[in-house]
């Protein structure tokens, strides 16, 4: 016989909502605080011209700069780059990234080197990360070109840094080297989830390795890949530190100068704080476009 309930259950679910909100009432002023208000402030900051190397022309201008954005060579400049160096280093990062995990999971003599592989790109901070490969391409002492030079490769040093072709293959080499172990975090966790049974029995039946990655372990992973693709593509649109050190280092900067370094050097070097905001919003707007993407893989993954 089931218990009818009581009168005093609907005030008592009234007090524990209130008290769930009273908990959560912290942390949503914390979010207003360090998010909501800086996308307010810098929304309201593109409508207005705010340079302060003329600061006479200060004032409401609408959606002129947004309108500037249109013509602005520069700016199409960086966003195709910023695109070009999302597919690249999304796609290699992937490429080097599965391999890496298959070699931390699977038991050999190299599982713990391939782990303590895997953790140390991530550790690395991205500037010091950039500074380490903009001296290993460096055209006079690099060890690229050493190593290039000793095989037999090439009869005179390559000028990496200074070179266009050679600058953006440079800094993709170095972004898939950084961000290659983020996915290979993801798909080695993934991998620990799938029981070895399921491996055991695919070998037992005649299976290859290959063949049982390809039919077994590759559409248990899907889950898995998919995040980690979200997530590489939303921080590749993002992409700063490591674009920005090698523009220090190399001649060739337009090839290399992304949404976010341009967005950085038009508040900062140039002091255009309106039309920075302008850019901040076009590349809020670039990542909130990714991140409708995921919403929407997360909400079909649910709902099937």
């Amino acid at each position: 016989m089931t218990a009818r309930p009581g009168r005093g259950q609907p005030r008592r679910e009234t007090s524990e909502g209130r008290l769930a909100l009273l908990l959560l009432l912290p942390a949503a002023l914390l979010l207003c605080g360090v998010l909501l208000f800086p996308m307010l402030t810098t929304l309201r900051d593109s409508l207005y011209v705010n340079k302060l190397t003329e600061p006479w022309l200060r004032g409401f201008v609408g959606l002129s700069q947004y309108a500037q954005m249109l013509h602005d060579p520069r700016f199409g400049q960086a966003l195709r780059n910023t695109l070009v160096f999302g597919i690249f280093t999304v796609g290699g990062s992937f490429l080097v990234g599965i391999p890496m995990a298959l070699a931390a999971h699977t038991p050999s003599r190299v599982r713990g080197l391939a782990r303590v592989a895997l953790l140390l790109p991530w550790a690395m901070p991205p500037v010091i990360s950039g500074l380490i490969f903009a001296w290993l391409f460096n055209a006079q002492y690099g060890v690229v070109n050493d190593v290039l030079y000793r095989a037999g490769v090439i009869h005179e040093p390559l000028r990496w840094l200074s070179t266009p072709g050679l600058a953006v293959v440079a800094m993709v080499i170095t972004i898939v080297w950084k961000t290659s172990s983020f996915v290979a975090l993801i798909v080695l966790g993934g991998l620990q989830g799938i029981p070895r049974d399921l491996t055991e029995a695919a070998e037992v039946d005649g299976a290859t390795r290959v063949q049982g990655f390809f039919r077994v372990l590759l559409p248990l992973l899907a889950p898995s890949l998919a995040v980690a693709f979200i997530f590489r593509a939303i921080s590749a649109v993002q992409v700063f530190d490591i674009p920005y050190t090698f523009i220090q280092q190399a001649p060739a900067q337009g090839l290399l100068e992304t949404l976010g370094v341009y967005i950085y050097r038009t508040s900062i070097e140039f002091l255009d704080f309106g039309y920075g905001a302008a850019l901040s919003v076009a590349l809020f707007a670039l990542s909130l476009a990714v991140t409708a993407v995921y919403v929407r893989f997360v909400r079909d993954g649910s709902s099937s």
